[in-house]
């Protein structure tokens, strides 16, 4: 996901340089934002819309 998605590689890049994790923590935390975003997604059966999902990213 982070490979493929560039608002997910964008976030990665953050964690990793701004907030100093280190590439495993960020991966992981960002498992924790994917699983939420696709619940989210899925209760309110929206599409998929990077400016809202990851707005920092954007």
């Amino acid at each position: 996901m982070v490979m493929t998605n560039p608002d997910i590689r964008a976030l990665h890049h953050h964690n990793v340089n701004v907030e100093k994790l280190k590439k495993m923590k960020s991966i992981m935390k960002l498992c924790g934002n994917v699983a939420r975003m696709l619940v989210s997604l899925a209760k309110s059966s929206e599409a998929y819309n990077p400016a809202k999902v990851c707005p920092q990213a954007a």
